[in-house]
């Protein structure tokens, strides 16, 4: 199989970090296309010129970064994500949350890095408003995100990572202490470290 991901992605990096963690990384190639400018990565095998996308032999090549981590997670041991019930549910509910999470501090980025005279702020505000707001719901969660890895806290993981990289100005770890200290077992990760971009 090839992946086609970059960890500055935290789309991307949720697909790396799974393969690792379950052990399929002598069955995956990561492939880190080139990004076209406003294009996006043309050779990325998505049609959408977005990452991740994962290309099988003999299938259908996989986008987007939920798909793509259910199917790896499928085909390697026990999985994370539950087959049915209220639990598969909850999973779900809490990849969905940091997936957002994600899209939120894209285009709040997006919005910040346009010309002065392009900003919209209430756009920016709206988007600060849902970053902190999902800062705040996961604060009170806490003791419910799970340990270890799971299928949603996965998403989670990555979206605070992104959120402190790119809106560093919310300050979640700050904001949150109980979400900071749960998540420091998982940023000592090696598998976490490894795909982390963020710092260099």
């Amino acid at each position: 199989m090839k992946l086609y991901c970059h960890p500055l992605s935290p789309f991307a990096r949720k697909a790396m970090i799974l393969a690792r963690k379950k052990g399929l990384s002598d069955k995956i190639e990561e492939i880190c296309p080139e990004k076209d400018g406003a294009n996006g990565y043309a050779n990325s095998s998505n049609p959408l010129g977005k990452i991740p996308a994962l290309e099988r032999e003999g299938h259908i090549t996989l986008f987007d970064s939920p798909v793509i981590c259910e199917y790896l997670d499928t085909i390697s041991g026990d999985p994370w994500l539950p087959s049915a019930g209220e639990e598969r549910a909850r999973q779900q509910r809490l990849h969905a949350l940091g997936d957002g999470i994600s899209v939120a501090t894209y285009n709040y980025r997006y919005e910040t890095v346009r010309p002065d005279a392009l900003h919209w702020d209430e756009m920016i505000a709206r988007h600060t408003r849902s970053l902190e707001s999902a800062v705040d719901a996961l604060e009170a969660e806490v003791d419910d995100l799970g340990k270890p890895w799971e299928y949603g806290n996965l998403s989670i993981l990555c979206g605070l990572a992104y959120m402190g990289f790119r809106a560093p100005h919310i300050n979640w770890k700050s904001r949150a202490p109980k979400l900071a200290s749960w998540a420091e077992d998982f940023e000592s990760d090696p598998v976490f470290q490894e795909t982390n971009v963020y710092d260099e």
